[in-house]
This record gives structure tokens, C-alpha cells and sequence, in this order.
């Protein structure tokens, strides 16, 4: 007979079953309380709401027919007055159809609202025969100047009998069934919100118990299962670092159990394995082992590297006389390699030393760029010695023009493109002040600067930021080649983008750039960028910077003074590159209108 076992799945459905079943309790006694209110709503609201609204509107047309029978007994009128119509109204037709439309509803009453309706139906007849006695012999105008008429009209009102007595007992029984319509509403009602509160304690009750349940439950399920894995979780992390533990590991009767039984053998064979390569490993090329079985590749491999290890050893004895002497000529060799090496090292440093003469040489300095803005920061930070960024500024006129450019690459070849990008830029400027028209000009030098021939063609470029700031006017003009322009201005950002295009590297020299022309007030903050600062990776999950955070950057910094912005903009760059390599050159330019 198979044994039984209590197995994960089982133990989950056990679990999952107990907090069903309490769920289902639960559910059954809201079902319960809601049925029960359904009920009592469905006899307030069809039986003693409606009969409560006809009673009262019956009483009411009773105490209005007794009024106008008091006015055509005592009033002489015609036969078409309105009092008199309304009268006959009431007594023909009105009451009739109230006491019908009652009718449909007294099966559903108690027993004596039943009796008592019966004592209200007997009255009607009796104080409608009167009424219709008085119509009978006061039926015209002329009917009221015999006066035994009136006489006998006046003794159908004589107080304790006739008319008023049958008013008032109809009066009394519909005002003592309007009282316990009420009665019954209100209680109801109570009954009503009791029940609610009931459920209310239930829920909440049973709210609880199955939070309860669902945590114990599922902490010992967890636990039954999570705390036998975490033994195996720890024999195997041990042997993922090449410890073979001797502890055995406990047997249960399910699935965690043969795990373990698996993890026991396993560990065995590795020890067995271990101290086979121990030998080997030692130079014990006799010593002998058994492959676990036809399938046991690593035993297989052991026993093939046994054997090359004893053939390749003896091939080594007769290599070593031989590597010796090949080593000392290396040597030598080497030495005189090391020499050459540092005298290239020498010429190389030396060059890229120049190379960022120059390129210091193009970049303005601080006071003539105080003269242009005297407000503004230049966080310039290349990735090597020299760099692919560089900035520009230029007055010509009432126009002061500055630029943020990026020129393909970093480092020696990006410098020479900046290079070249800055002669064409200050060469074109002596004729144009546009800044769309400049970067048409740039791009066409720099395009016939790079393909010279199909051959030759150097696929570089350059993307830029220019502006053109005219204070007589506050107005800037924008033109851009892929960056763009932010402005700030009141806590709100303004951004105008440039063309989806590079300098320099498409063959079409006539593509044209875009000059965006945008009104500025005084204390607005403009600010152009390489895309450097924006890519550069780090942070907890190692991703770039993004364009938008340095927005939100940029807009929280605009308010304070200028230095402070390129001293937050650096801390803020510091802190999220942390030992990350900077990924490209940065250059942020700020200037205050």
C-alpha cells in the first residue's frame, strides 16, 4: 500500500480551504442579514407606505366632504357651483376610487387593521346614504325656500348624530390605522437598522477572524515549506562556493523531502569527485575512479584529464630545457620594447599637450565674456585632456551671440573638429548675425571641410546651441542643429528646439536651419547644453541622468545667483556620476537677461 504523503500542493489546498470555508461563513450571514431587510423594505415599502399615503389622503377627502355637506346644507347655491360639483365629486367618485385602490392592499394587513377596515367601509355607506339624502332634498336652487327642507337638511348635522357622528367614528378608526401604519414603519425601520448593525458587527467580525487566519495560515504554510527549503538553500549556496558540507540534511515525507535525499547523494558524489581531482591535482596519476554513471560527464572528463595530464607531462619535461633559453631571449627582448614604449608615451603626451594649447587658444576667456553677459556660469568639463565641447561667444553690433557646440567624438579627434567648427563660426559672423543663417554657412563649410571626396569622406559633425540675444529689442533668436534653448523665467520653463539635424555630416549643403525668435524679460535665465551632462550614467540603478532631470535641475537653480547655479549643477553631477567614468564631455552655459 503507497504511503501517504502530505505534500506542498496538498498542504496549500488545506490552507487555502480553511480560509474559503470562513469566507463562505462569512458571505452566508451577509446573505442571511440581506435577505431579512429585503423582506422587511419590501413590506414598508408596499404595504404600510402606500396604505399610510391612502388612508391619510382618505381621511382627508372625508373631513373635505363633510365641510362641503355643512356648505350645501346652510349656503343656497346653484346646481354648477364649484362647492357643489367638488361635493358630488367626492362622494361619486373620488372616495370611492381611494377606498378601491385600499381594497387591493388590506389582504396584506393585520388582522385587525382588517376589522377596523371593515368598520371604516360600514361607516362610508352609512355617511354616504345621508349624503346622498341631503342632495336628494336640497337637489336645486329652488329646493332651499321650502322650508321643510331646510329643516330636514339641518337635523342630518344635529351634533352626536347622523352625519357628524359618522364623520367623527370614521375619523377616529383611519386616524388610530394611520397611527399604527406609523407604527409598524418605525419599527420596521428599526428592525431595519438593526439588522444593518448586525451585519455591520459581522463583517467587521469576520473581517478580522479571516485576516487572522489568512496571516496564520499563511505563516505556518510558509513556514512549513520556506524553512526546509532555506536548509537546502544553505547546503547548496555552500556548494556554490566549493563546500561540501558533511551536515545530512533532514527527510520529510513530500517534495522537500526527496529534495533533501537528492542533495544527501549529490553531496556524496562530489565528495567523491573532490578527492579524485585532489589526487590527480596532487600528481597521483595512479590513483583510480569510477564515473557515477553513463551519464556523468564531469567523471568522464576527470578521468580523460588524467590521462592527458600523464601524457603532457612527460611532453613538458622536454620543454622546459627549451622554454628556458626562449625566456631569457625574451627577456631582452622585452626590455628594449619597454624602452620604445616610453619614448612614444613621451611624443604622444607631448601632442595631446599642444593639442589642448590649442584648443585653450579658441576658448574665450572669462573677461572678455564679462563684458559680453556679466552674468553668467560655464560648467566646461572635458573627459579627457581635451575635448569634443566647446563654447563660443561674439558681440557684433547690438547682437551678442553665444553657442554650447558638441563636435563629434571626445578627446584629440573632437578637438580638432572643435577647431575647425570655431574658425567657421567666427568666419561667418563678420557677415551674418542671424543665427539660422549662420548655421546655414557653418554647415556648408564644415560640409565641404569633411567630404572632400567619396573616398575620402569623414562622417563627423557637429551639434550646437547658438543664440542671439538683442538687448534694444529683449529679443533672442534661436537657431539649433539637434540641442536646444531652455529660457526660465518665473519658475516656468520655456523651451524652443532646434532642427532635427547635424552639422557637417549629410552630403545635402543646402538643408536650412530654423531661427526662432522669442520675446525675453529682464532676470530670465537662459541656458544652453551639450547632451553630456544629460547621458552620463550612475545613480542606484546605473542609468543616465535624462534630459528631463536636468530641466527640473535647471528650473529649481534659475532663481539664485550664478555662481551658486554652477556650483549645484556640479555637486548635482558629482553625486549622481559617484565612481562611474564620465560617459562624455559636459558644457552647461548659463546666462542671466
Amino acid at each position: 500500500m503507497r504511503k501517504w504523503r502530505f505534500t506542498i500542493p496538498l498542504r496549500l489546498s488545506l490552507g487555502f480551504g480553511i480560509f474559503i470555508a470562513v469566507l463562505m461563513v462569512a458571505l452566508f450571514f451577509v446573505q442571511t442579514t440581506l435577505s431579512k431587510a429585503e423582506k422587511i423594505n419590501h413590506q414598508m415599502n408596499n404595504v404600510h407606505l402606500p396604505a399610510l399615503t391612502l388612508n391619510r389622503n382618505l381621511l382627508l377627502s372625508i373631513e373635505q366632504s363633510f365641510d362641503l355637506a355643512k356648505q350645501w346644507a346652510y349656503v343656497q347655491r346653484n346646481e354648477d357651483h364649484i362647492e357643489r360639483r367638488t361635493f358630488i365629486a367626492l362622494c361619486d367618485s373620488i372616495i370611492p376610487n381611494q377606498i378601491s385602490a385600499i381594497q387591493k392592499l388590506h389582504h396584506l394587513w393585520s388582522e385587525k387593521q382588517k376589522e377596523e377596515w371593515a368598520l371604516v367601509i360600514g361607516h362610508w355607506k352609512l355617511l354616504n346614504e345621508k349624503y346622498s339624502k341631503l342632495r336628494e332634498t336640497l337637489c336645486c336652487f329652488d329646493s332651499y325656500n321650502d322650508p321643510m327642507n331646510i329643516m330636514l337638511s339641518e337635523d342630518l348635522f344635529l351634533q352626536g348624530t347622523e352625519i357628524p357622528f359618522e364623520v367623527e367614528r370614521t375619523q377616529f378608526i383611519l386616524k388610530d390605522l394611520l397611527n399604527q401604519f406609523k407604527e409598524s414603519i418605525s419599527q420596521e425601520r428599526e428592525s431595519m437598522d438593526q439588522s444593518f448593525d448586525d451585519l455591520y458587527y459581522l463583517l467587521s467580525l469576520f473581517g478580522v477572524i479571516i485576516i487572522l487566519m489568512g496571516i496564520t495560515i499563511a505563516y505556518f504554510t510558509s513556514q512549513s515549506i520556506t524553512s526546509r527549503v532555506r536548509t537546502i538553500r544553505k547546503s547548496l549556496k555552500k556548494l556554490s562556493f566549493g563546500i561540501y558540507s558533511q551536515e545530512e540534511l533532514p527527510k520529510f515525507n513530500d517534495e522537500i523531502g526527496d529534495m533533501s535525499i537528492a542533495m544527501d547523494k549529490l553531496m556524496q558524489n562530489f565528495e567523491r569527485t573532490k578527492n579524485f581531482a585532489t589526487e590527480i591535482g596532487r600528481g597521483n596519476l595512479e590513483a583510480s575512479f569510477e564515473p557515477l554513471s553513463n551519464e556523468d560527464e564531469m567523471g568522464k572528463a576527470l578521468l580523460r584529464m588524467k590521462d592527458d595530464l600523464s601524457f603532457y607531462r612527460h611532453r613538458m619535461e622536454e620543454k622546459v630545457a627549451e622554454q628556458t633559453q626562449e625566456i631569457t631571449r625574451q627577456k631582452n627582448t622585452a626590455e628594449e620594447q619597454k624602452e620604445q614604449i616610453q619614448s612614444l608615451y613621451a611624443d604622444l603626451k607631448s601632442s595631446i599637450s599642444y593639442a589642448k594649447r590649442l584648443q585653450d587658444s579658441i576658448l574665450p576667456d572669462t573677461a572678455s565674456i564679462q563684458k559680453i553677459f556679466p552674468e553668467h556660469f560655464i560648467l566646461y568639463l572635458p573627459k579627457d585632456v581635451v575635448s569634443g565641447d566647446f563654447y563660443w561667444f561674439q558681440q557684433q553690433g547690438n547682437k551678442k551671440l553665444f553657442a554650447a557646440a558638441d563636435c563629434t567624438g571626445h578627446g584629440v579627434p573632437g578637438a580638432f573638429m572643435s577647431l575647425i567648427a570655431h574658425n567657421a563660426l567666427n568666419h561667418v559672423t563678420k557677415v551674418y548675425t542671424k543665427p539660422g543663417q549662420i548655421l546655414n554657412q557653418v554647415n556648408r563649410i564644415a560640409a565641404a571641410a569633411f567630404n572632400t571626396n567619396n573616398e575620402n569622406q569623414i562622417k563627423d559633425g557637429m551639434d550646437i546651441a547658438l543664440c542671439s540675444v538683442d538687448y534694444d529689442n529683449m529679443v533672442l533668436e534661436f537657431s539649433g542643429a539637434q540641442n536646444n534653448v531652455i529660457i526660465i523665467r518665473d519658475g516656468q520653463l520655456i523651451e524652443i528646439k532646434g532642427d532635427k539635424k547635424s552639422i557637417g555630416n549629410d552630403a545635402n549643403t543646402h538643408n536650412v536651419f530654423t531661427t526662432h525668435s522669442n520675446d525675453i524679460q529682464k532676470n530670465d535665465m537662459v541656458f544652453v547644453f551639450s547632451d553630456g551632462y544629460a547621458d552620463q550614467f550612475g545613480g542606484a540603478l546605473e542609468k543616465k541622468f535624462m534630459r528631463k532631470s536636468l530641466k527640473e535641475l535647471l528650473t529649481s537653480i534659475a532663481t539664485e545667483g550664478h555662481l551658486q547655479q554652477r556650483e549645484k549643477l556640479l555637486n548635482a553631477f558629482n553625486q549622481w556620476k559617484g565612481d562611474h567614468e564620465q560617459t562624455d564631455d559636459i558644457l552647461v552655459i548659463g546666462i542671466r537677461i
